[in-house]
């Protein structure tokens, strides 16, 4: 009988859990991170060293249940008495100022007992392994794990033997279950090799992909870029292009211009008196006359060349009325320069018509004012009428919006205050506006700029 035992419990040793099963407990983790990749390690030592059964196995409904059994050794046996594992192993992983405290706690489940409660710290999450876990922790529970399931099988062999001397067939009977149940563990690691090997390679697909998609779209981006800097390249060309045609022609018409000033001495002595009075139309009307004569002289062509000039003057100046009459700050503005260059070069010293230009300059200011302050581009508009005042001190128009700036200011800012709840970007544009219109000696641009703080924030 002693020898029996004694290859027996040498059988024991060398079977994983001795054939009990082991169930392995997701492990609670706090303040660690890394949960999945610990969680895999200590998973590891179970899958080389025990005949273990993985939480991910159970049915979620019974897991439920344990999970609220924590270390309570009746509850265990309450809720998987029935269930095909004999023991649960415990973990507990936290930060334990500034280590990692590993305790491991593992339950005889019939018999409602605590087998091992064993405890070890790590230095990082990153020393967790599977070869540092069974050396620092598991390595000591597993002696009292395995004299708790010697005593149980001790039990259930005793129970097996007859009186009668049957026990070496209870022996073969015994190592028969044993081997099959190491055959069935060796398929069952091959089995999750070859899931471990599939899911690895389900990743490095994935990673491959991952990789050929990046790479696909760095180089459609990198073309992207090369488009638009092509374009960008053939637009200034073509701008430069334009440009310097731009210049030629002037330059042209500059050097025309130069050709037949001689020419013009005659034609401009014929309307000199009417453009200095600023009758126009009846210069034009002269110098139609005066161009029916077809002598192929010197004097026609400066009558040609003056007729040209007062027409084009004439143009201008009509386009520049008509944006006074509608207060269109584009048609003043972009055509008063070449009015009165054409004005001086009909007339030494211009007519009439450049001695009241600041005063169509002042409207043309006042009018680009009115439209940006309907923008709500108040800057803008602010600038504008400096500008008019500046062509026309007595300009009421503009005289009133410096007068009445306080009040202007004091709307804006109340306009500003309503916007902050349903359209924050416009107020912010007008707290910015009030800043550059008063200085910071004035009340509203301190609360603008308090009002801006606290929509920063």
């Amino acid at each position: 009988m002693k020898r029996l035992l004694i290859v027996g419990l040498c059988v024991l040793f060398t079977l994983p859990l001795f054939g009990k099963k082991i169930l392995f407990m997701e492990p609670i983790i706090k303040d660690v991170g890394s949960e999945s990749k610990i969680t895999s390690e200590i998973e590891k030592v179970f899958k080389k060293k025990y005949d273990y059964v993985s939480y991910s196995d159970v049915k979620s409904k019974l897991m439920s249940k344990l999970k609220k059994c924590g270390s309570k050794t009746d509850c265990w046996a309450e809720e998987a008495g029935d269930a095909d594992f004999d023991y649960a192993a415990l973990f507990l992983i936290k930060d334990d100022d500034g280590e990692v405290l590993v305790r491991l706690m593992v339950i005889d489940i019939d018999g409602e007992d605590s087998v091992a409660d064993e405890k070890a710290n790590f230095d990082s999450a990153r020393d967790i392994t599977a070869g540092s876990v069974y050396k620092k922790l598991m390595k000591k529970a597993l002696s009292k794990i395995s004299k708790s399931i010697s005593k149980s099988s001790s039990r259930d062999e005793d129970e097996d033997e007859d009186d009668d001397g049957g026990s070496s067939v209870k022996e073969r009977e015994r190592e028969k279950r044993e081997a099959a149940l190491r055959e069935k563990e060796r398929k069952e690691e091959e089995r999750k090799q070859r899931l471990e090997e599939e899911r690895q390679r389900r990743e490095e697909e994935l990673e491959r992909k991952r990789e050929e998609e990046e790479r696909k779209r760095r180089v459609a981006e990198e073309k992207r870029r090369e488009k638009e800097e092509r374009e960008r390249a053939r637009l200034e060309d073509e701008r430069r292009r334009r440009e310097q045609e731009r210049e030629e022609e002037n330059a042209k018409k500059r050097d025309q211009l130069e050709r037949n000033a001689e020419k013009l001495e005659k034609a401009r002595n014929i309307v000199l008196d009417m453009c200095s009075k600023g009758k126009y139309n009846e210069a034009i009307q002269a110098i139609l006359k005066v161009s029916q004569l077809k002598c192929e002289c010197e004097e026609d062509a400066k009558v040609l060349a003056l007729k040209s000039q007062l027409l084009n003057f004439n143009k201008i100046r009509d386009k520049i009325l008509e944006g006074i009459n509608l207060l269109n700050y584009s048609l003043i503005l972009d055509n008063l320069e070449a009015a009165k260059a054409l004005d001086t070069e009909i007339t030494p010293g211009g007519t009439e018509f450049s001695q009241k230009i600041d005063r169509i300059y002042a409207i043309g200011y006042y009018a680009k004012a009115l439209d940006m302050e309907k923008k709500d581009n108040y800057v803008v508009a602010n600038e504008n009428y400096e500008k008019c005042l500046q062509k026309d001190p007595d300009k009421a128009e503009c005289k009133k919006w410096f007068d009445e700036k306080d009040k202007t200011v004091k709307k804006l800012f109340d306009k500003a205050k309503v916007m902050k709840s349903f359209n924050p970007t416009k107020a912010k544009d007008l707290f910015r506006s009030i800043l550059k219109l008063v200085t910071a000696e004035n009340e509203y641009y301190k609360q603008s700029e308090q009002e801006l703080k606290s929509m920063e924030y």
